[in-house]
C-alpha cells in the first residue's frame, strides 16, 4: 500500500512527517537521492517497514511532500528529483531500503537477520572480554562490593532485633508508638515505619561503638539501611518522624537541613516531605 503523508511539522530542528496511518517519519535529511529517517521510541519494527517500503509505491507523495521541504530550488521538476534510497537505524541497526528491497517483509528480514548478527557479535565480544584481566578485576570488586554489602544488611538487621530506640522523652516514646500505629496499615507507610527503625536502631550502634556523632554517619547509613528499597518521599517521611521523637533527632534535623541548605531552618527541609499521616498532637 502506497504512504501518504498527511501532515507536516517540525521537532527540535527535524521535519517530522504524518502518514494516513498515524505512522511518524521524522527525516533528518533528504539529499543526493537519499533519505535518512529516525524512528521514534515505541515504533514498531512492522508497521515502520510498511511506512517505509510504501514510500516507494507509484500512488506515493513521499517524495513530493519531501521536495516541497528539502528542495531549495522550486523550479526543478518534481521528475528530476532523485530518490533512490531510505536510511533508518532501528535497535542499532541500519537499514537500507530502495525500490528493489522496497517490500515490508524484505526490510523486516533485513533487519531482523542484521540484528541476530549484532546479537551474536556482542555475545562473542563479551565471552572474550570476561576472558580478560580487566574482567576479572572488575568481577572480584562487584563481588567484593556485594558481599559486604550484604554483610552490612545482615547487621542492620540484627541491630533492629537487639537494640531499642532511644527516645527524647515519655511522650515522644508515645508519639512514636502510636505514628507507628497509625502507618501500619499499607505496605508503602509501613515500608516508612521499617526504614526509620533500622536507620535510628543502626546510628545508635554505630555511635556507641565508634564514639562517633550523627552527622558523621547519618549520610552513610541512610543508605546501608535502605534495605527494602524507599523512595524519596519516604525518606522524608522518615527524617520528619525521627526529627521529632528521636533522642538525636535535633542533631538529625541539623545535618539533614544542611545537606539541603538551609541550617538555620526551623522544620525538616526536604522537597519531597508530606506526612504520611501523624497522630494528633
Amino acid at each position: 500500500m502506497a504512504t501518504m503523508i498527511c501532515g507536516h511539522s517540525i521537532f527540535d530542528g527535524n521535519h517530522i512527517f504524518y502518514t494516513q496511518d498515524r505512522d511518524v517519519l521524522e527525516v533528518l535529511d533528504f539529499k543526493d537521492g537519499v533519505v535518512k529517517l529516525d524512528p521514534l521510541c515505541g515504533t514498531s519494527i512492522d508497521s515502520y517497514a510498511k511506512a517505509v517500503a510504501g514510500c516507494f509505491r507509484v500512488r506515493s507523495n513521499f517524495k513530493r511532500e519531501l521536495a516541497k521541504v528539502f528542495v531549495t530550488q522550486k523550479n526543478i521538476p518534481l521528475k528530476q528529483v532523485p530518490f533512490e534510497t531510505i536510511t533508518f537505524n532501528f535497535n542499532g541497526v541500519t537499514v537500507v531500503v530502495n525500490r528493489e528491497n522496497a517490500d515490508a517483509k524484505k526490510i523486516y528480514a533485513q533487519w531482523h537477520e542484521k540484528f541476530e548478527e549484532s546479537i551474536e557479535q556482542q555475545r562473542r565480544e563479551h565471552e572474550e572480554y570476561m576472558k580478560t584481566p580487566e574482567y576479572r578485576a572488575k568481577r572480584a570488586k562487584e563481588l567484593k562490593y556485594y558481599t559486604r554489602r550484604e554483610n552490612v544488611e545482615k547487621d542492620v538487621i540484627t541491630v533492629s532485633k537487639t537494640e531499642a530506640i532511644e527516645f527524647k522523652d515519655e511522650e515522644a516514646a508515645n508519639k512514636w508508638e502510636n505514628w507507628v500505629q497509625i502507618n501500619s496499615n499499607d505496605p508503602y507507610s509501613f515500608g516508612v515505619v521499617t526504614y526509620a527503625k533500622y536507620w535510628a536502631k543502626y546510628m545508635q550502634h554505630l555511635m556507641r561503638k565508634h564514639n562517633k556523632s550523627v552527622k558523621d554517619i547519618a549520610e552513610q547509613t541512610s543508605h546501608v539501611c535502605d534495605i527494602e528499597g524507599i523512595t524519596g518521599f519516604m525518606y522524608g517521611c522518615a527524617v520528619s518522624i525521627l526529627a521529632e521523637v528521636w533522642k538525636y533527632g535535633d542533631d538529625l534535623k541539623s545535618w539533614h537541613n544542611k545537606e539541603w541548605g538551609c541550617e538555620n531552618c526551623d522544620g525538616v527541609v526536604n522537597p519531597a516531605i508530606i506526612t504520611i499521616e501523624s497522630p494528633a498532637t
